[in-house]
């Protein structure tokens, strides 16, 4: 009888312990199966981790916006009052995304709920992010000759402009592999994700140069 339970409960404690894993890995593979497959460009660097190893930083183009169009502002940001309103760290945010040419899906909008209708976008969470209103200047534009240099204006009822994270941020590989990522010339690194419905998204593949260089792998 003591034997028995002591097996049940080291079966209880092994349950217990790798559940959350399996749980983990059993949603990864749901959303890289179903999600909505989504290509970006990114930049890259690399560092390493003590526990888990060597990985690369994806820096994505969508996560720097730069005077991008915004949808409604939140009720805490009256522009009609003021001129711009700095938005609070780790607020969520919706950018909606378009496939240019080449299949690469580039910014179109960031929105502060999920857009309606059957549109692709990626949720993410601000690191920081400013709000202007349509007419207010965005940034210093390069001076020419001896012309001051000129703000760029905000063109949309609103533009944001910040720092977005995805939660897509870090790629592990073996040894040596994420350095041979960070060598890649950036405009020759692709990376595939899979969008659930809600938005959030997970790591699929890495393109250089065209050619497939990493791949998440499945339950199924």
């Amino acid at each position: 009888m003591r034997g028995l339970i002591l097996g049940i409960a080291f079966a209880g404690l092994l349950v217990v312990q790798v559940l959350p894993s399996a749980l983990l890995a059993w949603q990864q593979t749901e959303r890289l199966n179903d999600g909505r497959s989504v290509r970006l460009a990114v930049e890259t660097r690399d560092p390493r981790d003590l526990l888990r190893g060597e990985y690369s930083v994806l820096t994505y183009e969508i996560g720097r916006l730069q005077g991008i169009g915004a949808g409604t502002p939140p009720a805490n940001c009256n522009l009609e009052a003021r001129e711009s309103c700095s938005l609070e760290a780790g607020r969520s945010v919706y950018l909606r995304l378009s496939a240019d040419a080449e299949g690469v899906h580039r910014a179109d909008e960031v929105l502060f709920e999920p857009p309606a209708g059957d549109v692709p976008f990626i949720k993410g969470h601000l690191s920081s992010g400013t709000l202007v209103r349509q007419g207010a200047p965005l940034r210093a534009r390069p001076r020419t000759g001896n012309q001051p240099a000129e703000p760029a204006m905000c063109q949309r009822l609103a533009c944001l402009t910040g720092v977005v994270t995805y939660g897509i941020e870090r790629w592990y590989g073996a040894q040596g592999v994420p350095a041979k990522l960070d060598r890649a010339a950036r405009k020759e690194i692709l990376v595939d994700v899979r969008v659930a419905a809600d938005g959030n998204a997970v790591l699929d593949g890495i393109l250089v140069a065209g050619q497939p260089f990493a791949k998440t792998a499945r339950l199924w």
